[in-house]
């Protein structure tokens, strides 16, 4: 059944909600409309958006905006709205654009998810895949929401989707194919524990079929369970670049990149792609913002944009990818994970100075000046925010010398989102 006929299926002759009207929630009333076969239907959302709404569709706003779920037979829940409640208290039916759209075109689907690294992965084997001249599609996660890309959906399109936690969060049905990089300690805000969240995540593969693939590493299924398709462990040997370094025309840097890079040279094979399209292809893929991206050498210091990084082993990679790094700033939103690993890395690390900053930040100083380390250790600072945090990199860091931007806390609270933290920062060091 391809999009519109599931949609007329699910929401024929029922009161149908749709729960959030951001990108997604657009999206889903846009084809809902298009479907037809409602009996009713009605936006909910915290802000007033009725004036956006077309005639005829009901609207529900305020902070009470969620009281009524149980008033309508099926929700379309979009990944920003965090249930008040859990699911199982709930008697309607709730879905998402994600579970529907994998319904329609589930044998056609590489959907990717991992704690880090699924945007360079995601966007980079739909970059392969087209250089190789492959019919490809994207959305997702990455700012796409899926439905928008049914009509460039033929019988040989592959669909290259990212998906996020809280797109998989209560998705009933997995990809043909799946790539999950990896489950690290994230979100803990929403999830309470490590436990909901990678329970979230392996949903990319709970559901496949025998006939299925799931693509990732030994560890995440010792840890999470063994997938009911044919597994794939994949390994940085795969990758037949073996140096980004080695290479000029590569952009993407660091370890953790040429592991991404196997993964979809692994997955890119599958569709005829060859070793030496694949190289080719590298060399034209441009990185993603905001991931360990060169923003430039001001007064003779290199910085770093990896405002990306919201984990400790996104933040340690950082460092390790950069050669040349001395200044390294931490801190954002306080999340409550669990930041041991990344003062004893830092205290035996190349790096000389920590910068600490916002509430998060402040709890990683704290932990770093109470633990034992070497006279010659990285020393530390505290400042209030990110401008103080620049400001003091410049006082600190030598000519030759990295600063990085790598976080390992989210940027909410203090910014938008991490792409505005990212661009912040790039305006702080061009001052």
């Amino acid at each position: 059944m391809e999009l519109l006929d599931i949609l007329k299926s699910v929401t024929g002759d029922k009161d149908v909600l749709v729960l959030g009207y951001g990108r997604e929630g657009q999206s889903s009333l846009k084809r809902i409309l298009e479907a037809g076969t409602y009996r009713s239907l009605t936006v909910s959302d915290k802000r007033d958006v009725s004036a956006e709404l077309p005639a005829g569709i009901g609207c529900i706003s305020g902070d009470a905006y969620q009281d009524t779920l149980n008033d309508y037979d099926i929700v379309f829940k979009t990944p920003g709205i965090v249930l008040d409640r859990d699911i199982s208290q709930y008697d309607c039916e709730i879905t998402s654009e994600a579970e529907i759209f994998t319904e329609a075109y589930r044998d056609r689907i590489i959907g990717i998810t991992g704690t880090k690294g699924k945007s360079t992965t995601s966007s980079l084997l739909y970059h392969v895949l087209k250089e190789a001249g492959v019919d490809a599609v994207f959305a997702g996660n990455i700012g796409i929401p899926v439905f928008d890309i049914a009509e460039n959906i033929g019988p040989e399109t592959v669909v290259v989707i990212e998906l996020s936690c809280h797109q998989l969060e209560y998705i009933k049905t997995s990809p043909h194919k799946a790539i999950l990089l990896n489950v690290y300690e994230d979100h803990l805000d929403h999830y309470g524990t490590r436990e909901k969240y990678g329970l979230a995540k392996k949903n990319i593969y709970r559901h496949q079929k025998e006939e299925d693939f799931l693509y990732t590493l030994p560890e995440v299924t010792a840890e999470w369970g063994k997938a009911p398709s044919k597994t794939v462990y994949v390994s940085a040997d795969d990758c037949p670049v073996k140096s980004f370094d080695e290479y000029k025309d590569i952009k993407l840097k660091g370890a953790h990149n040429l592991l991404n890079a196997a993964f979809v040279y692994d997955v890119a094979r599958e569709y005829g792609v060859s070793e030496s399209t694949f190289i080719e292809a590298l060399k034209t893929f441009e990185p993603l913002p905001h991931r360990l991206e060169y923003a430039g050498r001001f007064k003779g210091i290199d910085f770093y944009d990896d405002s990306i990084s919201t984990t400790v082993k996104s933040a340690i990679s950082a460092v390790e990818s950069i050669k040349n790094s001395a200044v390294l700033l931490v801190g954002g939103m306080e999340r409550n994970i669990d930041y041991e690993e990344l003062v004893e890395y830092v205290s035996k690390s190349r790096l000389k100075y920590l910068i600490c900053m916002y509430e998060s930040g402040a709890r990683i100083y704290d932990m770093y000046e109470e633990i034992d380390k070497k006279e010659d250790a990285p020393k530390a600072f505290k400042v209030t925010d990110l401008e103080e945090a620049v400001a003091l990199s410049f006082e600190k860091a030598r000519e030759g010398e990295a600063v990085l931007l790598s976080p390992a806390a989210a940027s909410y609270g203090y910014f938008k989102n991490f792409e505005e933290r990212g661009n912040v920062f790039k305006m702080l060091i061009k001052k």
